[in-house]
């Protein structure tokens, strides 16, 4: 009887706990946490948090832009290994939807998708002298960083093009662009990155990264043309005018 008695203890205190975690409120873990979260540095004002840890929102403004982050965490990712998290971003400048796998050695990214409004951004540009319009169109990007490598880079995105400005040395230049397409995609440990426009089957711009984390940017004569900088007339569009190479992890 004492033994059945026990059971039935531990069984009520083992539910009641199961039942406290399920609920536990995201504004009080939120409270015991942000102190020690550099929020100041990263110019983050979080106003408030609602729901619970697993699945709750929280209302952000940063530079400028104000919105609602949206968290789904399934615990039952756990028996697998991983921990799915899904991610709901709806702000001033746009909306952005994906999904997150959390491992033990690392991160995947997956089924990201989203329009965003780059002229409500140009108010956190502002000391970088940049405009810019248009909006950001990112459809179903996918990325896996694991034990410090890139293993997965996939997807396409588009900007619908606009003016844009840029500082050139104590001037400010700018320019109608048009629109923009560019695809991210990784073979034999090599990412690889393409962005042309629409008017032209040159890439603008090319860039890669191989598996021990150097990546190479190439910018083409091709886009100086589409901003009306000048350049020397023997060169050719697919000319590459700017070239960088660096880790980057």
């Amino acid at each position: 009887m004492f033994k059945k008695i026990l059971l039935l203890v531990l069984v009520g205190v083992v539910s009641y706990t199961c039942f406290l975690i399920a609920t536990l409120p995201a504004s009080f873990v939120w409270k015991h946490v942000s102190p020690r979260l550099p929020l100041k540095s990263l110019q983050l004002d979080v106003k408030g948090v609602s729901g619970t840890v697993w699945n709750g929102a929280a209302h952000l403004r940063s530079k400028g832009v104000e919105g609602v982050l949206q968290w789904d965490i399934r615990l039952s990712g756990l028996f697998t290994g991983s921990l799915p998290v899904e991610i709901v971003i709806k702000s001033s400048a746009g909306m952005l939807t994906t999904n997150v796998r959390l491992h033990s050695n690392g991160v995947e990214v997956s089924d990201t998708k989203g329009d965003i409004a780059l002229l409500p951004l140009n108010p956190a540009l502002k000391r970088q002298r940049v405009t810019l319009n248009g909006t950001l169109n990112i459809d179903r990007l996918s990325v896996g960083y694991f034990d410090g490598v890139l293993t997965e880079a996939d997807g396409l995105f588009g900007w619908t093009g606009g003016r844009v400005e840029y500082p050139a040395g104590r001037e400010v230049h700018g320019n109608e662009f048009p629109s923009f397409t560019g695809k991210l995609s990784q073979a034999s440990g090599i990412t690889s990155l393409m962005i042309q426009d629409a008017e032209s089957s040159i890439n603008s711009i090319e860039g890669t990264m191989d598996s021990s984390g150097v990546a190479t940017l190439k910018v083409k004569r091709r886009l100086l043309d589409l901003a009306n900088e000048p350049w020397p007339k023997n060169s050719t569009e697919s000319d590459v005018v700017f070239k960088i190479r660096r880790k980057v992890l």
